[in-house]
């Protein structure tokens, strides 16, 4: 829990400050690209802030995009539509590997996180282009509870330039929301209470998961306290599950590894 919110916002907008001068955001409705357009808003002004709604099909923009929508317009950020179907199925048609495999629902999904990453970074350069005295960052919205068991794609949501809320709990980053609607910045409406990752239909993280975020926490901070000795513990089913899948995960938020070759070369 956040001891004192108006104290770790200052310090959260003056490190945005430091890392870009434009936002570059991806809005999907969630809790999560909610608080980082609302924070970027605050740290950089609204003129500065660019938020994109990336809908896949009719669902996303008739919920997801509609509360995207409606963020965007709530505090008056830039915002944009710009539709992936194509981008996505144009990917899906080339990954599968012939006579070995199809491509499952979930790489499917991946596929439209991946998209949606690829239009972020264009819309970037052409930022950058056009105010080339300013720093443009994509920003990334993943928080840490989603972060540490690896619940995101890699070269799709993993993947920013920097991470304003990659520190904080799900629980801290509605914390956070609910400052701001005391605050009259936003409504209730504004503040998706159901976490979803919205790569496929009627999905729910509780539902891939099989635990909701509350539940996980006290697992993934009995991990982060314990980081270095947890084969030799023994735990609860939760911990156990956050564990390892945090293990098998973790590959998507270490920096690539360079194979080091030049003690072989001149």
């Amino acid at each position: 829990m956040i001891r004192d919110c108006n104290e770790l916002l200052e310090n959260l907008y003056n490190e945005i400050r430091k890392q870009t001068d434009i936002a570059v955001v991806g809005l999907s409705g969630g809790a999560d690209s909610s608080l980082a357009a609302i924070l970027s808003m605050k740290a950089l002004n609204r003129e500065n802030v660019f938020g994109f709604s990336m809908p896949y099909n009719e669902v996303d923009i008739k919920t997801f995009n509609a509360r995207s929508s409606a963020l965007a317009d709530k505090i008056r950020i830039n915002h944009q539509v710009r539709h992936i179907s194509t981008i996505a199925d144009a990917i899906n048609e080339q990954i599968y590997v012939k006579d070995l495999s199809e491509v499952n629902s979930v790489n499917q999904g991946n596929s439209r996180s991946r998209a949606r990453m690829c239009l972020l970074y264009g819309v970037a350069h052409n930022l950058s282009a056009q105010f080339p005295q300013k720093r443009v960052r994509v920003i990334g919205t993943g928080n840490l509870s989603e972060d540490y068991i690896g619940y995101d794609t890699k070269g799709g949501d993993a993947l920013a330039d920097f991470f304003p809320i990659g520190q904080l709990f799900k629980s801290e980053v509605y914390q956070l929301l609910d400052y701001f609607k005391a605050a009259g910045l936003i409504t209730e409406e504004q503040i998706d209470r159901t976490p979803s990752a919205g790569l496929e239909e009627n999905q729910t993280d509780e539902m891939d998961l099989g635990y909701t975020y509350n539940e996980m926490e006290m697992g993934i901070r009995y991990c982060l306290a314990n980081q270095n000795e947890m084969e030799h513990k023994t735990v609860d089913k939760v911990t156990e599950f956050v564990w390892k899948r945090h293990l098998a995960q973790k590959h998507k938020h270490e920096v690539p590894v360079v194979i080091s070759l030049r003690s072989f070369c001149d």
